[in-house]
């Protein structure tokens, strides 16, 4: 990709250390389109125990539903980000919300397993391309000094989607039975409308645009340019993304399953469960986000993953009903704390040109080996238990700790850049 460099290019101007009426809708709007696409993911984990029960199938056979549908899904997550940098954030965003809303409704309809892998794996390239255009989008509005406050935030959105489908599963299963939580996943669409009219593009995406015109040079999708000009970032960027996602997905795929039958705590109480841990994790986000802010990554990400890791560990041995509240609600909110600002660093390493299509290349390759996650948790649970796969988990998790610690640049209240080459 041609692009102005850093002696052709004034620097930008300092981002606005104060929220605009534009960063505060864009946020929201990315909180809401990321909670929304947490539901829609979040339904099959819920009523893995009732799809077992009710098909007659093996826990293994949901770990291949999951771990098949995320490679599947792999294909928004470096589609959608690699159309931003050239369409631009807001138009992909809105095809990717319209599109999971309305794939959602229909995987309502399945009569099998094998229906529900092929309807699961259609949705999920929509839901995967949503998160790191808004991520994009949101780090590229937010106020500098609020930037990892900000992407924690957002990332918040996932805690409130999950605690949605758990309060949705309470209320709705009883009475209409697991599909109609799928029906539900329409109403996001709604939110299409919204954006359309509320939210404006990223200032940043158009000053590129709008520079590139001016320098007569064709904004053109280069895949390989992120590869090629940030080899270590892009490097660094993969490795964290597996390390966050096989050991969130690998957790999160299971827990209802590990809480309901696995310690036979039914499934009203692994959803009330599930609903209080999720709704302590929306402010873990904000939490985290802000101490990132205040003392940088470096120290307080490992203060979050290395204790984490343990908790992980230790909850496998749990048998006790408030024992297993207590310890999955502390790993639950340290693992979630770290979730947003951790991941939203991805999006810091890269400039604008190119920022989406990097963070979906880090995404993708990450994505591959992290989608095995739940097939291989799921393996260890048909021979042993989901206790007994849990340690796997932790030790990917841990490793977090020392990536930040020692290898990962510290980017906290630094203002992004715009063009490949500038400083």
């Amino acid at each position: 990709m041609a692009t102005p460099t850093s002696t052709t290019i004034d620097q930008p101007q300092a981002a606005a250390d104060r929220w605009t009426r534009n960063s505060v809708l864009v946020l929201i709007t990315c909180i809401l389109a990321w909670a929304f696409d947490i539901y829609e993911q979040t339904i099959l984990q819920l009523v893995t125990p009732l799809l077992i029960q009710e098909w007659n199938i093996a826990p293994a056979t949901i770990g291949l539903i999951t771990t098949v549908a995320r490679w599947v899904g792999l294909i928004g997550i470096f589609v959608f980000p690699a159309l931003a940098d050239v369409y631009g954030r807001r138009p992909i965003l809105i095809l990717s919300i319209l599109s999971y809303s309305l794939l959602t409704g229909i995987t309502g309809f399945v009569q099998n397993w094998q229906q529900l892998l092929i309807a699961t794996s259609v949705t999920r390239i929509a839901l995967s391309g949503e998160q790191p255009v808004g991520t994009v989008m949101v780090a590229e509005t937010a106020p500098t000094k609020w930037r990892a406050t900000a992407l924690g935030g957002l990332i918040g959105g996932y805690p409130f989607g999950y605690m949605l489908t758990s309060l949705a599963g309470l209320v709705v299963v009883p009475l209409w039975g697991w599909r109609a939580l799928y029906w539900l996943g329409i109403v996001p669409a709604l939110l299409v409308f919204f954006v359309r009219m509320g939210v404006k593009e990223s200032p940043r995406f158009e000053r590129v645009t709008a520079e590139m015109l001016k320098e007569g040079l064709k904004r053109q999708l280069d895949i390989l340019a992120p590869a090629r000009h940030y080899p270590r970032q892009m490097v660094l960027a993969t490795v964290l993304y597996f390390c966050y996602l096989f050991t969130w997905i690998g957790w999160s795929a299971w827990m209802p399953q590990f809480l309901a039958n696995e310690k036979q705590l039914g499934f009203q109480t692994t959803a009330t469960y599930l609903a209080i841990w999720m709704f302590a994790a929306i402010f873990a986000y904000w939490f985290c986000g802000f101490l990132c802010d205040r003392f940088g990554r470096r120290y307080v990400i490992p203060a979050f993953v290395i204790p984490a890791a343990i908790l992980l560990v230790v909850l496998g041995g749990q048998n006790d009903p408030v024992g297993l509240f207590v310890v999955g609600a502390l790993a639950n909110f340290l693992i979630t704390g770290s979730f947003g600002s951790g991941l939203g660093y991805i999006s810091e390493l890269f400039p604008t040109v190119i920022r989406g299509t990097a963070y979906g290349s880090a995404a993708f390759f990450g994505g591959v080996g992290a989608a095995l996650a739940p097939a291989i948790i799921g393996w260890i649970a048909t021979v042993h238990s989901i206790a007994a796969g849990l340690p796997l988990l932790a030790a990917v998790f841990f490793l977090l700790g020392p990536l930040f610690l020692w290898f990962a640049p510290e980017t906290t209240n630094q203002e992004l850049t715009d063009f490949i080459g500038q400083k």
